[in-house]
């Protein structure tokens, strides 16, 4: 699609429409094209039947997405990957504040409102942990596999609540339904749905610590303020595979404002990162740019505004620039001014709510 494009991908059945950014010339956004073909069977063959269900379509197709890609690219690396999708998770938890009633699984969409102005993380990445809780009720990988098919097999065609997912899972687990799982105080399924938050469960992801140890390592240099360049040094990135920096990214946003001149050594020493054509790259430096205030980099700023439209990378970093110096604000009025026309009707009128 164009760059305007404002969704990493819409699937539709049969055809995918994805966003340019996917393009990234090492083939490492391609989790988002199996995320696309996983929806053919969890929200194509099987659809919510309300908005209000929208985490049925997006947490069981994350859920596959990384069962996919755990047979595809080891579980270190999806494990990684699904890091990044807790610290998004986190992020959106912070702006928002847990309590927030579209934190729930389940929302309530009044009458005359348009569910694209719920969307978020939530029934993305609180979706996929409790989907893999209730993969980790079944205690064995295979019977939550065959469970899956069961499910879109008995739902084919159809669009279904939560209620209909939940009770086959109990009648296809009968042992786990004897145990009352489904009621267990704190994690039984109606306060699942119902109780806005943090998920109560999250799934082990410390099969990435070989990965993840390392980015947070690093990271922890980075925010120091006795900046030890000989020690940092001598751990080469280069080498590290896109959800690896994505992680360190996150992890330097996370902690910033760093101190002063650091941000300057920082792109100085990673330069390989800034030059990248990775999209989910330039999103994570253009939000640490921002939220260091960092002038030399506003420029960068300017040109990943311009250069794409899609609402998850837009958003996040007006609302950095916004929430920012009056410089960071003007910057934002700016570059909205210049590209306001270009922008997917709805993304130009979230990123009009944010500037007021």
């Amino acid at each position: 699609m164009p760059p305007s494009f404002p969704f990493g991908g819409m699937e539709n059945p049969c055809l995918t429409f994805v966003t340019p950014c996917l393009l990234a010339g090492d083939r490492s956004l391609a989790d988002v094209i199996v995320h696309e073909i996983c929806h053919s069977w969890f929200g194509n063959l099987v659809t919510n039947a309300t908005w209000g269900d929208f985490w049925l379509n997006e947490g069981f197709t994350m859920y596959a997405q990384r069962r996919v890609c755990r047979e595809l690219y080891g579980e270190a690396y999806t494990c990684l990957e699904a890091a990044t999708g807790k610290a998004l998770l986190r992020q959106h938890m912070d702006n928002t504040g847990e309590d927030h009633p579209l934190n729930k699984l389940r929302v309530k969409i009044a009458p005359g409102v348009d569910p694209d102005d719920t969307y978020n993380d939530t029934p993305y990445e609180k979706g996929f942990c409790f989907v893999s809780y209730l993969a980790s009720l079944t205690g064995d990988q295979s019977r939550f596999d065959g469970f899956l098919k069961a499910y879109v097999d008995k739902f084919k065609f159809r669009s279904v609540l939560a209620e209909d997912a939940l009770e086959f899972y109990l009648e296809y687990f009968p042992d786990l339904k004897e145990k009352n799982v489904h009621k267990v105080e704190g994690l039984d399924f109606d306060s699942w749905l119902n109780v806005p938050g943090w998920p109560p469960y999250v799934p082990d992801l410390s099969a990435g610590q070989e990965l993840i140890k390392p980015a947070d390592l690093l990271a922890e240099m980075w925010v120091n303020h006795n900046l030890d360049l000989e020690s940092i040094g001598k751990t080469d990135i280069k080498p590290w595979k896109t959800y690896q920096t994505v992680y360190f990214l996150d992890k330097i946003l996370e902690k910033s404002p760093i101190p002063d001149g650091h941000i300057k050594k920082l792109e100085e020493c990673y330069s390989h990162i800034i030059e990248s054509n990775n999209a989910e790259l330039k999103l994570r430096w253009a939000q640490i740019v921002a939220k260091n205030q960092y002038k030399p980099g506003f420029q960068y700023i300017r040109n990943f505004l311009t250069s794409q439209g899609k609402q998850m990378y837009t958003l996040p970093v007006y609302r950095a620039l916004w929430n920012g110096s009056e410089e960071t604000k003007t910057l934002a009025m700016e570059v909205f001014a210049a590209t306001s026309k270009q922008l997917h009707f709805n993304v130009r009128n979230y990123v009009k709510k944010i500037l007021t």
